[in-house]
């Protein structure tokens, strides 16, 4: 797909995405969910595969909309802009990595699942050597902490074949499940107990390439969301402001928080900036990829939380109530922190990245066509 196809289509993509997230996910309806009030994550998922969401990085052989990276970059801040809840990231993620090293006839076979709405995954919380033993072609016992949904039908496991790394698809039909008691209720963290389940599907991963794939998909995933959730949160913090008044002055016009909501919009675009260039690397194929989305993670997920920690206290008392949105973004932003590895883990994890292309004499310093 050329240049200009992509600056013609995704921004109307993205409008078109913020239009149905207004009407389907508005601040109440989250609220609600944050509660146990309602089904909002599954009737998002419903109303995305009504319309294609779900297919917009996979490739129109598989049902999808052929937008890679860049359309699933779109739909990840949208959704963070709107707190959205539901199996988005790690089933999109997941889809992804599929296409990116799964076998064809198997790509054929679940792809157009998830693309329907018909197939939803759960991957590692963070992929941190942890696995499950695979013998004689079954798997048994706990699996780590899993990023899942109420309704994941297939896990995806880090696993050891005759003690050599490899990926495991599951399937969760009547598999047990233990939730986490999490602070962000958008999200479902948990283990499942597996009872000599055989998998759908094995991949090998002799050369750690399917891990590193996996885990920049999520984290690219995770720094998405963490960008749109932290200027949702600034925009409506600045609006905020420039409408409450104390002892008869905008809160706006006092100089010490204008300085403080400058602050606030440069962090919102330092991990714009970090998250365009993870992006814009995986979009390209470029060799250090892996890197850049590691440092988009591990930025995105740090402004995230300094924004929605420093809106919270720039609400005043009011931003500690229930009924503001405050809270539910700043605790989104402490469980983003360390989804897919914790922001020292993907650091240091570019840090290897960047020696070892180092060694081999590959420039990393900028994006390559």
């Amino acid at each position: 797909m050329s240049l200009e196809t992509w600056e013609e289509d995704l921004p109307a993509l993205a409008e078109g995405i913020s239009e149905v997230l207004v009407e389907e996910c508005d601040p109440r309806s989250v609220h609600t969910f944050f509660d146990g009030g309602n089904d909002l994550d599954k009737a998002l998922w419903a109303r995305a595969a009504e319309l294609g969401f779900l297919g917009i990085g996979l490739s129109e052989e598989f049902g999808g909309l052929g937008f890679g990276a860049r359309g699933l970059d779109v739909l990840y801040r949208t959704l963070g802009r709107a707190m959205a809840p539901g199996a988005f990231v790690p089933t999109l993620a997941a889809a992804q990595w599929l296409e990116q090293v799964g076998p064809e006839d198997l790509n054929a076979s679940l792809l157009p699942e998830v693309v329907a709405g018909e197939r939803t995954f759960a991957v590692p919380f963070a992929l941190d050597g942890e696995g499950v033993a695979l013998n004689d072609g079954r798997l048994g016992g706990t699996t780590p902490l899993m990023l899942t949904s109420r309704d994941a039908t297939t896990a995806v496991l880090s696993v050891k074949r005759e003690g050599a790394a490899a990926f495991a698809l599951v399937d969760l039909a009547g598999v047990g499940f233990v939730a986490n008691d999490i602070w962000d209720h958008t999200r479902l963290v948990g283990r499942y107990t597996l009872d000599n389940a055989e998998p759908l599907a094995v991949i090998d991963d002799v050369d750690g390439t399917a891990a590193a794939t996996l885990r920049s998909n999520v984290a690219l995933g995770i720094a998405g969301d963490c960008v749109g959730g932290a200027r949702a949160i600034a925009d409506q913090t600045i609006e905020y402001l420039k409408q409450r008044e104390q002892f008869g002055r905008l809160l706006a016009s006092m100089q010490a928080l204008k300085h403080r909501c400058a602050e606030l919009m440069r962090a919102v675009l330092e991990g714009e900036q970090a998250l365009d260039q993870g992006v814009e690397a995986t979009a390209l194929g470029n060799p250090a990829a892996h890197m850049w989305a590691s440092l988009a993670k591990a930025l995105a997920a740090e402004k995230f939380f300094f924004v929605a920690d420093d809106c919270l206290q720039l609400h005043g008392g009011v931003g500690f109530t229930w009924e503001f949105d405050a809270h539910i973004f700043l605790k989104r932003a402490l469980l983003n922190r360390e989804l897919s590895g914790n922001n020292a883990f993907h650091r240091d994890l570019a840090a290897r990245h960047l020696a070892e292309a180092d060694l081999a004499g590959v420039s990393t310093a900028e994006l390559t066509t």
